[in-house]
């Protein structure tokens, strides 16, 4: 084994002769894949499957500066292969500059010991997340928004069974993002798969780490499947919820809502003095507070804990 490994094989229970035998699919190499490439091929993986349809394109390179501008118009896939061969002449590249659909992940995604998420459009992720599911394949989930990020390690369970099926955000190119932030997380993605690799049953698995550097909130949420989380707003008004009490969370409060509420910034929910009545948690899409409510109940013991299903 290389020296180059040595201070990471120091780890307690690392593997590193495990982790040169895995393989990791990536699915999408621009923000977040590209990092992630670039961490699995240093920290000593076997092989790797670059998956990515686009090429180079100048108004990504502030957040994926692995390419350059001599590269423009170059497919993404032979470009970060070139570079990471470079800094690995050992590593086995594979790479398909496609998009990766049901077909394909069931074909060439069943190879690979783990998955990567770099996808940046939401009917990608749904898909992954499917054929994850059904094949039994763990993968490493990461999102990006402006200032903040998050990845999960999930295996066993889908990113419906937490976020259902989500919200199509806007896109970088609209919202805007902070060049740094895919790098963050990017690497992180990196980093959850590479501890599966070496040692699964140590990996910290269906957990959600988030970060926002505008706010400096930053820390892990336990995933969970309670069933009776989610609350559409068509029920909790049927139900009345009597004696209900509702937190808007979110940049500011919505001009109008069919209940009374109180508006929360999200972030500081550790501190919150809770009411004895049940609560109702909102936010935009309906995400955030499926996370925080579900983060209430395991720190409080508290079953009366809700998130509005869809947000509002």
């Amino acid at each position: 084994m290389s020296r180059r490994y040595e201070p990471q094989q120091r780890l307690p229970g690392w593997d590193q002769a495990r982790l040169a035998k895995s393989t990791a699919l990536i699915v999408g190499v621009g923000g977040l894949g590209s990092p992630a490439a670039l961490y699995l091929a240093a920290m000593g993986i076997g092989k790797l499957i670059l998956v990515d349809p686009d090429t180079v394109e100048e108004v990504n390179l502030h957040r994926q500066p692995l390419y350059s501008p001599s590269e423009l118009g170059q497919l993404k896939v032979e470009v970060l292969a070139q570079a990471l061969q470079r800094l690995r002449p050992d590593l086995e590249v594979e790479k398909h500059p496609i998009w990766a659909d049901q077909p394909f992940l069931e074909r060439v995604g069943a190879a690979a010991d783990i998955w990567i998420d770099g996808t940046d459009n939401l009917p990608s992720r749904l898909t992954l997340d499917e054929v994850a599911y059904r094949l039994g394949k763990p993968w490493v989930y990461g999102a990006i928004y402006q200032w903040e990020g998050q990845a999960a390690l999930l295996h066993g369970m889908r990113y419906r069974d937490f976020f259902g099926d989500g919200a199509e955000g806007p896109a970088c190119s609209e919202a805007g993002v902070l060049g740094g932030v895919p790098g963050i997380i990017g690497s992180l993605q990196a980093s959850l798969a590479a501890m599966y690799l070496s040692s699964p049953e140590a990996a910290p698995t269906g957990r959600l780490f988030r970060i926002d550097l505008r706010s400096g909130d930053m820390g892990p949420f336990a995933l969970g499947l309670p069933t009776e989380l989610p609350l559409e707003i068509s029920f909790a008004q049927a139900c009345q919820l009597e004696g209900s009490y509702w937190i808007v969370m979110g940049e500011a409060a919505p001009q109008t809502f069919p209940v009374p509420f109180e508006w929360r910034p999200w972030y500081g929910w550790e501190g919150w003095q809770l009411p004895e009545s049940p609560l109702v948690l909102v936010c935009e899409a309906g995400n955030r507070s499926r996370q925080i409510a579900f983060a209430l109940r395991k720190k409080t013991g508290r079953k009366d804990i809700y998130s509005l299903a869809g947000g509002w």
